[in-house]
């Protein structure tokens, strides 16, 4: 009895997992997991009657994985921020990348890495190299749809819609801080170099409430 009841214990562990032995990335090499050779399979049905999707991405992108600051792999990946999860494609099959300690996934133009938040990891998307870098805490909601009560009404359906929170994270210390997309908030976190950052500013003619103005000013930061 104590056996059956081990061997039921085991089976419904392993539900939802996949063991990945080999396989090849967009490149042509080896696919070994990083993770113990243990994947979480993607298993969960998408419902097509919502509009919109539920990804950061609106294709699957290259990626290259860092585990502790060394290049693992390069996979095609795309950021689920319904579930926060990142999925690979890997022949027809996605994949959830397990939430490690010390995981980069870098693609061209940002990274996604794992910080604690509101108590549990979660992925942020961050986009500067050096001592600070701009976050994003992206989330997909669905914001409900409306039932047309009258003829003189139409129908409107449910759609997934973008939630975004702003980071700065200062990679020194590894810590994240909550910020508004407003100069005030900028500059006082790049309070050492006031000066300099408000000339850079001024010079550009930057605004501090665009995400790509901010990332501008945190690369220039990070030179000095």
């Amino acid at each position: 009895m104590q056996n059956f009841l081990l061997l039921f214990l085991l089976t419904i562990s392993m539900t939802g997992q996949q063991t990945i032995d080999n396989g090849a990335d967009p490149e042509g090499n080896s696919f070994i997991s990083p993770y113990s050779t243990t994947m979480i399979v993607r298993n969960k049905e998408i419902d097509r009657t919502i509009k919109g999707h539920q990804y950061y991405e609106e294709h699957n992108s290259l990626a290259t994985i860092y585990i502790n600051k060394k290049r693992d792999r390069k996979c095609l990946v795309r950021y689920n921020a319904f579930n926060d999860e990142i999925e690979v494609s890997q022949k027809d099959q996605a994949f959830n990348i397990l939430k490690i300690d010390n995981i980069e996934v870098a693609l061209e133009k940002y990274s996604y890495r794992l910080f604690n938040y509101e108590g549990d990891k979660h992925f942020f998307i961050t986009f500067n190299k050096g001592r600070y870098s701009l976050a994003i805490k992206t989330q997909k909601k669905i914001k409900g749809g409306r039932q047309a009560r009258t003829g003189y009404e139409t129908s409107s359906p449910s759609r997934y819609i973008s939630i975004n929170k702003y980071f700065v994270v200062d990679n020194e210390k590894e810590e994240i801080k909550s910020i508004k997309l407003k100069k005030k908030n900028i500059i006082e976190v790049l309070n050492d170099k006031k000066d300099q950052v408000e000339k850079f500013v001024s010079s550009k003619k930057l605004n501090l409430k665009k995400e790509e103005d901010v990332i501008a000013v945190i690369d220039y930061y990070n030179t000095l």
